[in-house]
């Protein structure tokens, strides 16, 4: 199993991996992850009082910017503003971001399984004193993806529900119901949120942001593609140095040769000298010599 970087992400996007929206490369990708935002649907849920409505936590300031508001020791559930599928060959990680771990937010730990598509429910725990604000399209979530050796058999039939509503939300507690008008739209334009590959594919290949990633993909070259990538990623000092290296020993080449040939003796006889073999004289004969 083997981590994607962000050419392969662009290079799988229209196949493997599926996103809408998808806010050109340096946006919606940061190192070798995609980046996932806050949408403005973010509850918190009572579990003591599951029948209670569900807090809202967006809010909008005087500038009309809007914002999450996670209050102290509670857990906010956000939906993403992306919606994402991943092939039956891919599988997928989440990790927190820097800035609001910093600010007090728990680590996220979880996982997306091969075949799963729909927005997702990130769960930030504010373990801090004071309320910590999120900017709606803020990212919240890091998602690291990953080449299966083998692909897997896990039906796409059995995918999770859309927006992980199943799960994100405790047991016997209310759906809120602008969060399922959101979800659940069944207007064609909106239908990408639940997960459904060509409904995604059909909005992300009509974005020009898509278009601009695939034309830069097209810019790198055959070499990068097939073997820069698997070329080991050392400093440019580390480069010139092996370089410089290689230079002498192909200039010392010559040398080299002059030198074996010069230490070799001469030979100004082609012929071969053939060393003649020792001639043994015949026995004589024995004659009868006369009484």
């Amino acid at each position: 199993m083997s981590v994607l970087s962000e050419w392969d992400i662009i290079n799988e996007l229209g196949r493997g991996i599926l996103i809408y929206p998808f806010y050109e490369r340096r946006k919606s990708i940061r190192g070798c992850c995609l980046c996932l935002r806050a949408s403005e649907y973010a509850y918190t849920f009572n579990i003591a009082e599951p029948t209670q409505e569900p807090q809202d936590l967006l809010f909008t300031d005087q500038d009309n910017n809007k914002f999450i508001k996670i209050p102290s020791r509670k857990t906010a559930i956000i939906w993403t503003e992306e919606s994402v599928f991943l092939g039956n060959y891919l599988c997928g990680s989440l990790h927190s971001t820097v800035k609001l771990v910093s600010q007090g937010l728990g680590h996220i730990g979880t996982r997306v399984n091969p075949n799963y598509g729909g927005v997702m429910a990130i769960a930030l725990h504010n373990l801090s004193d004071n309320e910590i604000q999120i900017q709606v399209g803020e990212t919240i979530a890091y998602l690291r993806i990953h080449r299966l050796s083998s692909k897997s058999s896990f039906p796409s039939q059995s995918r999770e529900s859309p927006g992980k509503v199943n799960d994100a939300i405790p047991e016997g507690c209310r759906r809120p119901k602008k969060l399922s008008d959101w979800l659940f739209n069944d207007d064609p334009q909106n239908r990408w949120r639940q997960g459904h590959p060509e409904d995604i594919r059909k909005m992300l290949e009509a974005s020009p942001e898509y278009q601009t990633a695939k034309d830069e993909l097209k810019q790198k070259s055959i070499g990068y593609r097939l073997v820069g990538k698997h070329w080991p990623q050392w400093e440019p000092m580390v480069w010139t140095g092996i370089i410089g290296a290689l230079a002498a020993i192909v200039a010392g080449i010559p040398g080299w040769i002059a030198f074996v040939r010069s230490s070799s003796p001469p030979s100004f006889d082609p012929t071969p000298i053939i060393t003649p073999k020792t001639q043994i004289a015949p026995t004589p004969k024995a004659t009868s010599v006369p009484k």
